[in-house]
């Protein structure tokens, strides 16, 4: 039952500001940047596989992967699990995944390009475990959320950001240094509840009572020179040939020399938001 404050109603009036790409082509979007991303994310699978031993899967299980990409978690996931359905949109991620697919030996992926938004009920069979990682950037989150309760047998397990910071502060940075150089004061704040807080409380709200998890993960990203990583992040987070001074700006504080060129050490933090079907808490 509703409480005071309409969850679903939030999610939805601050969603359109959330997602700097919302409103565009959003498989357009992610088929241009397909190779990049799968470049970029397959340089750290410990983390993946550290992610997906918390799942624990059984050789017995399907999973549902909604928003898949380019396999960060579905390659891994199939090689504990009976089969994966891998679900995304962009046809760009999905060659990336069967090319990843073919290079690791792996054939039990059935891969399926669809948004979640335009997946119906009954349209996919039900799976043991359903997962979404970094990717329930949707309007409307309560209809996500319930369909992926209705298609779970076990278990569904939601991995998301729990501060927004997708881009390790660049556009923070890029917009205070714009307004640095005009001379005029920062801008109005944005200010409002981190992305978790909302779904966790809107599942809350359908009668769900799901368990949270906080995680840091520590990466290293590597480049040859100052040069590669500007086209690789200007690329990555479409950022205009204006700004690449202040582009550079960010990433001279940011990388560090190493033995093979430039290192960017990066650390996230991350929530997973679970639940079990039937009453039963995650191990």
């Amino acid at each position: 039952m509703p409480g005071i404050i309409n969850w679903d109603e939030l999610w939805k009036a601050t969603h359109a500001g959330g997602f700097h790409h919302h409103g565009k082509d959003l498989a357009a979007h992610w088929d241009s940047r397909a190779r990049l991303f799968n470049k970029r994310v397959m340089k750290n699978k410990q983390r993946a596989n550290d992610q997906v031993a918390i799942l624990g899967l059984t050789p017995a299980e399907t999973v549902l992967d909604v928003g898949a990409g380019t396999g960060r978690l579905a390659l891994p996931m199939a090689r504990q699990a009976k089969s994966v359905t891998a679900l995304d949109q962009s046809a760009g991620m999905l060659a990336c995944l069967q090319e990843n697919m073919a290079a690791e030996g792996i054939g039990n992926i059935r891969c399926i390009q669809k948004s979640w938004q335009d997946v119906a009920l009954g349209e996919l069979e039900p799976h043991d475990v359903v997962l979404s990682s970094n990717s329930l950037g949707v309007y409307d989150l309560k209809e996500a959320l319930s369909k992926m309760d209705a298609l779970a047998r076990r278990a569904v397990y939601i991995f998301t950001f729990s501060d927004g910071k997708r881009d390790d502060g660049l556009r923070k940075f890029l917009k205070e240094s714009r307004e640095s150089k005009k001379g005029g004061g920062h801008g109005r704040r944005e200010v409002g509840p981190a992305d978790y807080l909302v779904m966790y409380n809107l599942l809350a709200d359908m009668g769900i009572l799901a368990d949270i998890k906080m995680m840091t993960w520590q990466s290293d990203e590597h480049y040859a020179s100052l040069e590669e990583a500007v086209a690789e992040w200007k690329e990555m987070h479409e950022v205009p040939d204006e700004k690449d001074q202040m582009l550079r700006e960010f990433l001279s504080q940011r990388l560090t020399k190493d033995g093979s060129g430039l290192c960017m050490h990066r650390s996230h933090r991350q929530v997973l938001i679970s639940w079990q079907k039937g009453g039963a808490s995650p191990a």
